[in-house]
């Protein structure tokens, strides 16, 4: 393996740049510079970015044509003057949004999975797409990780083609379709570890559970290095599974969207670092003003290597809360900002009467004590009710008493200020993306 690996990375990368492209190393080379920078030196280089995002968008995006820059302001406070990019306006807009400098027929395009209900498309460059797919490599790597590791990844690709299939090749990618998987793919799966074919498991961590949940049932197990997850909420009864099955892997979490944006990583911390000589991010409330360190509210990315179309305060729809500084660990592995948590989509959250919000993690610490409910789902339609769809497992007696006791932890956790109704259904269906939803909730937070 290690003289497949020296072959690989010394002769066959650097020779495959059509497949891989030059730009895929220089941003993996890139990204070791900036883990050894000081907390100073990344946030000079931020400060850096920011301003030149905003001066060549002023200059080059019809968008923003109408913006100026005042010099008397920090880059920070200079952005807070650009509109919120919404999922609407970037339907609306799009060829204002495009730089001058670029033909959208040139242009390749990134569609959003639509998770949150807006379809939306942007543009970028080739060159991007293997900046982004550098830094992505860069979190593989904190995995520990190298080029040529035998991995398992679970993807969304029915069809794995040309140029993909042979990249995988070299690659050593044993691809699986995350959402559409039979015991004979798990089969195949359990043949290559048994062979010591795996290190690494890729992917959306709602399959890779659902596969270690048939390694449970099978009384399974093996040794693999780590595990990568990417597209999909990792919850803590995964991590259990993980390291029951594949023996305490290290496991790191990644969050990016699919308009081309690699955020924040997980690593030593249960934080996430945020890729701040890459993306700016601003956490807001409902009216786009900021909160303070430490609360909960919408997250605003801004980019600084899109240049044909770049983003500028975009909402995604998603959730997060920002670590107030006085918090941050000393000991640290980089010196990166962090967030404290990233909650999800905007309707990933219950609001109870009395202003308290719950997350999916308030309800997936009381659904793991019963195993007696296979999988549930919590829906809001009003302020004040919710309602519990919930599929029981066969494998384990079930009567009216366990939901009793839930309806009395979701009372406590909720203040009483909640009626709560169950309902036993055969099927919970997932999101058109394909993955799993916890919280389904009509109410604007």
């Amino acid at each position: 393996m290690k003289c497949y690996q020296f072959i690989l990375n010394k002769i066959l990368l650097p020779l495959g740049g059509f497949f891989i492209g030059k730009d895929y190393l220089k941003s993996l080379s890139l990204w070791k510079k900036y883990d050894r920078l000081s907390e100073e030196e990344l946030t000079t280089l931020e400060q850096t970015n920011l301003k030149k995002t905003l001066l060549y968008s002023i200059h080059n995006v019809p968008f923003y044509s109408h913006l100026k820059y005042n010099d008397a302001l920090s880059p920070t406070e200079n952005l807070k003057l650009f509109p919120v990019l919404t999922k609407d306006l970037l339907r609306s807009e799009r060829e204002n949004l495009v730089s001058k400098k670029f033909n959208v027929e040139d242009l390749q395009k990134n569609y959003s999975s639509g998770s949150s209900g807006v379809q939306s498309y942007s543009y970028s460059t080739k060159k991007n797409k293997f900046l982004l797919q550098g830094i992505q490599g860069h979190w593989y790597q904190w995995c520990g990780y190298s080029i040529g590791d035998g991995v398992l990844q679970f993807g969304i690709s029915p069809n794995r083609v040309f140029p993909k299939n042979i990249k995988d090749f070299f690659f050593r990618v044993y691809y699986q379709n995350a959402f559409s998987l039979y015991n004979k793919d798990y089969e195949s799966i359990i043949t290559a570890l048994k062979k010591g074919k795996i290190k690494y498991i890729i992917g959306y961590p709602s399959a890779i559970n659902e596969f270690s949940n048939y390694l449970i049932a099978n009384e399974l197990s093996f040794k693999i290095d780590g595990v990568i997850s990417l597209g999909d909420k990792l919850f803590p009864h995964y991590e259990k599974n993980f390291n029951r099955c594949f023996q305490f892997p290290k496991i790191i979490d990644t969050y990016g969207c699919a308009e081309g944006l690699m955020m924040a990583c997980r690593d030593d911390l249960p934080y996430y670092y945020i890729m701040s000589p890459h993306v700016f991010i601003e956490i807001v409330d409902s009216e786009d003003n900021a909160v303070p360190d430490g609360t909960l509210g919408h997250v605003l990315v801004t980019c600084f290597t899109n240049m044909a179309q770049p983003f500028i305060r975009y909402k995604l729809g998603d959730l997060a809360i920002k670590l107030p500084k006085e918090s941050y660990p000393e000991k640290r592995n980089y010196f990166y900002p962090l967030l404290e948590k990233i909650v999800g989509r905007e309707t990933d959250v219950v609001i109870t009467p009395t202003g308290k919000t719950l997350i999916v993690h308030s309800f997936t610490g009381i659904f793991e004590y019963f195993p007696e409910i296979k999988q549930y789902r919590i829906i809001q339609n009003t302020i004040d009710t919710i309602i519990v769809e919930y599929i029981t497992d066969a494998h384990f007696c079930f009567d009216e008493s366990v939901l009793l006791k839930i309806k009395d932890k979701i009372n406590q956790i909720t203040d009483n200020s909640l009626t709560i109704s169950f309902n036993n259904v055969n099927k919970i269906s997932p999101t058109k993306s394909g993955k799993p939803q916890i919280i389904q909730s009509t109410l604007k937070v």
